[in-house]
């Protein structure tokens, strides 16, 4: 292995064409210089240089061992600048339950990168997506449902939810601070296909003789609320989608709830992206 200050002072010879000229370019001594080129040629077995009094050239093995020199003081000098250059921010790979709302996730990105300093790559799934690709380490994170089975990825609650009866601002009911399955028996549903509660909620409903209408049926929490807003039907979601826009009504004697938090395969990175959340949920 070639110490790279001899690769200096042996291309410092071939541009300059003189040893005092090359010792003043590498900023050493004549005899320094000197003493390099030669422990160089007894390293690569061979000489480079002709010299006499009145210059100093190349031999054809210096000719040859000159492009091999540069293009590896090039890459030298390439690698220096690389590592000069601010490292890449940190991967944050966060899996997102995709009956998460939607207007939280924008309002934690909208901070975070206010913040900046780390890049995210955000992915929407199901629990059991979620859960496969937090196995594998695909994600380093899922912000999801918390599970009884969940122990062994450290769960980190941060909010228990209510699942609500959803209505138009100027449902009948909508002042109520409380209200009865059967009074909804005429009211037509929105339907969240994938909610994750909808075996219990259908089985609450149908207990009490009542088999709801569909107006919609979707895995987009958006058009359920549109629907709603727009007073074309009524709904059952967690209250973490209330926005002001529709109102969220209590149904007596329906007491579930879902713990949304996150589950971390190797314990909880240090992350701005994870903090914000944290707020968002905390207040």
């Amino acid at each position: 292995m070639i110490d790279q200050y001899l690769l200096r002072y042996f291309l410092a010879v071939a541009e300059t064409g003189n040893f005092s000229r090359a010792a003043r370019s590498v900023a050493v001594t004549q005899p320094t210089l000197s003493a390099g080129i030669a422990k160089l040629e007894r390293e690569l077995g061979a000489r480079l240089f002709d010299r006499d009094r009145q210059r100093v050239a190349l031999t054809p093995a210096g000719s040859r061992f000159l492009v091999r020199a540069r293009r590896i003081a090039a890459e030298y000098e390439h690698a220096l600048v690389e590592l000069a250059q601010p490292s890449e921010p940190s991967l944050l790979r966060v899996g997102v339950l995709n009956t998460i709302p939607t207007h939280l996730i924008g309002r934690a990105l909208a901070q975070h990168r206010a913040q900046g300093g780390e890049t995210l790559e955000l992915l929407d799934g199901s629990e059991r997506d979620l859960a496969e690709r937090l196995e594998r380490g695909r994600i380093d994170v899922a912000l999801t449902v918390i599970r009884p089975h969940h122990a062994r990825y450290q769960p980190e609650v941060l909010s228990r939810e209510r699942y609500m009866m959803v209505l138009p601002p100027d449902h009948p009911l909508a002042g109520q601070r409380e209200v009865l399955a059967e009074q909804l028996a005429q009211d037509r549903m929105a339907l969240r296909r994938h909610c994750e509660a909808l075996p219990e909620i259908n089985r609450f409903f149908t207990q009490r003789g009542v088999r709801p209408r569909f107006v919609l049926k979707t895995t987009s929490d958006e058009r359920v609320l549109s629907v709603i807003r727009n007073g074309a039907g009524v709904g059952m979601m967690p209250e973490g989608f209330a926005d002001g826009s529709v109102r969220f009504v209590a149904v007596r004697d329906f007491e579930l709830t879902r713990e949304i938090g996150m589950l971390h395969a190797g314990g909880a990175p240090a992350s701005p992206f994870l903090e914000i959340l944290r707020r968002c949920y905390r207040g």
